[in-house]
């Protein structure tokens, strides 16, 4: 069908001070991983059911719940919103977003209660309006707008919203895929990452490698050090020498990705001690990189075993490296596949420009479509502010968003 445009605009216009209202709600409500310090996304998923069933979608939903006994109810759910009122049975539209948030960080640093979100100069902000919650209320209003509008559809239309992205998966996407839940046929698209011109689609990922280090020593007093093996310098001197050797001996470039090296970062630190005058005899620290597709994994894990044995002999200690990986592959989504053109087309209808192709960092949900052979691809229009502090997005960019999903839905 020809998109109607004007229509749809129209729409979007008679329901913009709902569709602001309707998100801050959702934002209000924190979901954090337990690990994360949280308790789950049930109160969020509650939230976002009691909306949907308000529009009469209750008939169209399905509440897959994956147990975890650390979140609240033992549970950690996911949503499916199915919109197939022809019973057609051709491949499926899909998009999916995730209800999950990284923690505020240093709450100092924000202007605001990140979860009480506010519009200044054009922006909502708070935690999660980037990082997912854009690309959740834009599917939705998506939809909304072809059920309301009454608009044909071609495809069954699914509507995904899934737990713990942040997090690798385990209760979110990953069971779904899994459990054979979408087709190799079916059509998806992941709104979880973009640029400020919305004319980026990602469609490639690098390979998430994360390592866990602790270093053991002895505990002592500040003013005796000789009695005590301070674990702080140990742990630095592992850390400086690892990024030193790692940044300088795997240097492959690859222009398709931003940026184009594999990153290797040291990020979580555990807290030590709580008194400024005791010397701590155990330090954990976590690393976090994302590693270009084809590079050598098993020289990686070497380089951080191996020095690590080095800075245990120097200094005396223990030093234990828990690698978390798997070498996976993660297809490329070739430029010519029908989920590729879809978007394409669907952009076009509201961006003025040339889409560009591109590789990410990677941690989206479509690396799990992509190794099970679904052409998944990721998409936003958004200015790069996940995981920071005073976190927002752009009220127009949402706006125009709904109408791009609207048209990726019936194209």
């Amino acid at each position: 069908m020809n998109f109607p445009k004007q229509q749809v605009i129209r729409w979007i216009n008679e329901q913009k001070e709902d569709i602001l209202e309707i998100y801050k709600s959702i934002l209000r409500i924190p979901a954090l991983a337990p690990k994360n310090g949280g308790d789950g996304e049930w109160d969020k998923a509650q939230k976002i059911i009691e909306i949907i069933t308000s529009w009469g979608w209750k008939d169209w939903l399905e509440v897959v719940e994956v147990p975890d006994p650390k979140a609240k109810n033992q549970s950690r759910p996911n949503i499916i919103i199915t919109y197939n009122p022809e019973n057609l049975s051709t491949p499926a539209i899909v998009s999916v977003a995730h209800m999950d948030i990284v923690p505020v960080g240093d709450l100092s640093e924000w202007d605001h209660d990140p979860f009480d979100p506010i519009v200044k100069d054009g922006k909502l902000f708070g935690r999660g309006t980037e990082d997912n919650g854009q690309g959740l209320i834009c599917s939705l209003y998506g939809l909304k707008c072809i059920v309301d509008l009454k608009l044909t559809i071609a495809n069954p239309i699914k509507v995904v919203i899934v737990a713990d992205e942040e997090l690798g998966s385990t209760y979110g996407i990953r069971p779904l895929v899994e459990q054979n839940r979408f087709s190799p046929e079916d059509i998806v698209v992941v709104p979880d990452a973009g640029v400020k011109s919305g004319l980026e689609i990602e469609v490639a990922e690098k390979k998430p490698f994360q390592v866990h280090i602790i270093t053991e020593g002895h505990q002592g007093h500040a003013a005796r050090p000789n009695d005590a093996l301070n674990t702080q310098p140990v742990a630095n001197d592992l850390a400086s020498k690892l990024f030193e050797e790692l940044h300088t001996r795997f240097t492959e470039s690859d222009p398709l990705f931003y940026p184009p090296v594999s990153t290797f970062e040291p990020t979580k630190r555990v807290n030590n001690v709580e008194n400024t005058n005791t010397l701590p005899g155990r330090d954990e620290q976590w690393w976090d990189c994302r590693l270009l597709p084809n590079a050598p994994v098993e020289e990686i894990k070497k380089v951080f075993q191996t020095t690590a044995a080095e800075i245990e002999k120097k200094w005396n200690a223990k030093i234990t490296v828990n690698i978390r990986t798997r070498d996976i592959k993660i297809p490329t989504i070739n430029a010519d596949t029908p989920v590729v053109r879809r978007l394409q087309k669907a952009i076009g209808t509201m961006i003025e420009g040339e889409t560009t192709l591109v590789g990410i960092g990677g941690g989206t949900c479509a690396a799990f479509f992509r190794m099970a052979g679904i052409k998944a691809i990721v998409w936003g229009h958004m200015d790069h502010k996940a995981h920071e502090t005073n976190e927002y997005c752009v009220v127009e960019n949402l706006y125009t968003d709904i109408a791009i999903f609207t048209a990726f839905f019936t194209a």
